[in-house]
Order: structure tokens, then C-alpha cells, then sequence
């Protein structure tokens, strides 16, 4: 009897022995598992991230008529204000609404007043989205002295990056207070600040900004003091502003020479039309000199919009 019960005690200590080291060796496996499925996690998040760097790098460095147009729809604000909105759908729907104005107005006109109402309807969105980069260059270059002191009173205080974005976006204008916000988000989300900077440095166009946050994702990076940067953005900043303010002026004698321009063209289209005994607008889109003169007023007034966007560039 005695025999059989240390047996059996013997046996199932064994089992349990055995089991012990089974759960042990499952406990192992689970880990090296997790473990595995953890370094392919980052590996794919490196990834991700690496060809998110080379698109903004590759996106900064193109040039033509389409990387142009798809800054165009990044600067003014388009692709926020209709989300989804890519450089093939604004074109495609550019191209829709030029080919029905010019059929419409060419049954109702002419060929040649078909040609100038598309003229003039290119020449309205062009001069839109130039006006939406011109006020979101404009604010954003009155927004960075309060941001510089911001990020100098955050600074003082040991705050990180993605705790101080949310908490400076409400005393920021238009665009930078969606872009804080965005890539406060993004930074909290992906664990990835200095991805996040180099986005949200993307979307603005204003260089000054661009150059600081270039330069505070470098400071992400190596977890350097911002204090520094920020007197050292300071006093570029009051260089920039001095330089800008002299283009501001040549910009003032440039309206005043368009507008010069415009009152003498239709000065003549008048003294035309009335030595013809016929309307101005005749004149203006029947003959020659008319069309002539419409489009160099076309050429100066695009000329001048180019030359108020890049004002801050």
C-alpha cells in the first residue's frame, strides 16, 4: 500500500515537474513570438517612415507644372478646405469647366468670345488660389513672433514637443493652428516627432517657418535645449522682416504702376471705340488692338499676383 501511494505521489510530482517546464518552455516561445512580432512592427514603422521622408524630400525638390500645382493646393489651403482633393481631380475639374464655358460661350458669342471667357475664368482660379497663398503667407509670417515667444516660454518650462503643440494651436491664426494640431496629433499617434515636424513643415510655405521647425526637429532628435533656437530664430527673424518690408514697398509701386496701366488701357480702348461710334466692349473683344490690349493686361495682373506670393518666399 505504501508502495502504490509513493508511486503515485511520486508520478504525478513528476507530471507536475514536467508540466512546469512545459509551461516554461511555452512562456519562452510566447516571448521570442512577441518579441519577433515587435521587431517586424518597427521594422515596418522605419520603413514607413523612411518613404515618408523621401516623399516630402522628393516632394520639396521637384519642380514643373504639376509639383507647382500640387504645392499650390498644399500653401493655399484648398486640400484642407475640400479634403480628398488631389492635383488630377483639381485639374480634371479646371479642364470640365473650361470646356463647358468655352462651348457655351462660343454658341452664344463666338469662337473668339468662347476663347476669352475661358481665358478669364483660368485667370480667376489662378489669381483665388494666389490669393489663398498670399493670406496664408501673410498670416503666418504675423503669427511667428507670438509662436517664438511661445516656444520660448514653453521651452523655459522642460516641456516636450507633443505635449506643447495642442496648447499653442489656440493662440495661433489660421493655417498654423490646424497644422500644430495635426502634427501634435501625428506625434502623439506614431510615437515619430521628428516625422511629424518635417510634415507639418511641409504644408506651410512661409520659409521662416520652414526653417524653424527644420530646425526644431533636429533639436527632437538629439534633445537639445530650444532655448537657443529660438534666440538664434529671433534675430534671423528681424532680418527677414526688414528685407520683407523693402519688397512690401517695391510691391506698393508695383500696384500703383498696374493701376497706372489699366485706367491708360482703357483710356485708349475709349478713345478707340469712340472714334469708331461703337462700344468699348466692341472694341475690347472685336478687334485686334482690343485682344491685344487684354492680354497684356491679363499677362501684368498675373505677373503681379506671382509677385505678391512670393513676397515672403
Amino acid at each position: 500500500m505504501n508502495v502504490c501511494f509513493s508511486a503515485s505521489v511520486f508520478t504525478l510530482l513528476l507530471a507536475g515537474f514536467y508540466g512546469l517546464m512545459e509551461g516554461f518552455r511555452t512562456t519562452e516561445d510566447i516571448k521570442k513570438t512577441a518579441a519577433l512580432v515587435s521587431r517586424r512592427f518597427d521594422e515596418r514603422g522605419r520603413e514607413n517612415a523612411l518613404r515618408k521622408r523621401e516623399a516630402i524630400r522628393m516632394r520639396a525638390d521637384r519642380d514643373g507644372l504639376w509639383a507647382r500645382l500640387d504645392r499650390a493646393l498644399v500653401y493655399s489651403g484648398i486640400d484642407r478646405v475640400i479634403p480628398g482633393i488631389t492635383v488630377e481631380k483639381f485639374a480634371a475639374a479646371v479642364i470640365a469647366a473650361c470646356a463647358f464655358i468655352f462651348i457655351t460661350s462660343g454658341l452664344a458669342g463666338g469662337i473668339i468670345s468662347g476663347a476669352v471667357c475661358t481665358a478669364v475664368f483660368l485667370f480667376s482660379v489662378y489669381a483665388c488660389v494666389k490669393l489663398l497663398e498670399i493670406r496664408n503667407l501673410r498670416r503666418t509670417g504675423e503669427d511667428l513672433p507670438r509662436l517664438l515667444d511661445l516656444l520660448g516660454s514653453y521651452a523655459a518650462s522642460g516641456a516636450v514637443y507633443s505635449n506643447i503643440f495642442g496648447q499653442i494651436s489656440i493662440y495661433m491664426n489660421e493655417p498654423l493652428r490646424t497644422v500644430f494640431d495635426e502634427c501634435g496629433a501625428e506625434g502623439r499617434l506614431s510615437g515619430d516627432m521628428s516625422l511629424a515636424l518635417l510634415t507639418m513643415a511641409d504644408k506651410i510655405e512661409h520659409p521662416q517657418f520652414k526653417q524653424l521647425i527644420r530646425n526644431m526637429e533636429i533639436t527632437s532628435r538629439h534633445s537639445e535645449d530650444i532655448a537657443g533656437l529660438v534666440s538664434d530664430t529671433r534675430r534671423s527673424l528681424r532680418d527677414y522682416l526688414k528685407e520683407s518690408s523693402d519688397r512690401k514697398a517695391m510691391l506698393r509701386e508695383s500696384a500703383i504702376n498696374m493701376v497706372l496701366l489699366l485706367v491708360m488701357g482703357y483710356a485708349v480702348l475709349a478713345i478707340s471705340a469712340s472714334l469708331s461710334e461703337t462700344y468699348v466692349s466692341s472694341v475690347m473683344f472685336s478687334s485686334i488692338p482690343g485682344r491685344i490690349t487684354l492680354g497684356v493686361i491679363g499677362a501684368v495682373l498675373m505677373m503681379y499676383f506671382a509677385q505678391a506670393a512670393s513676397l515672403y518666399k
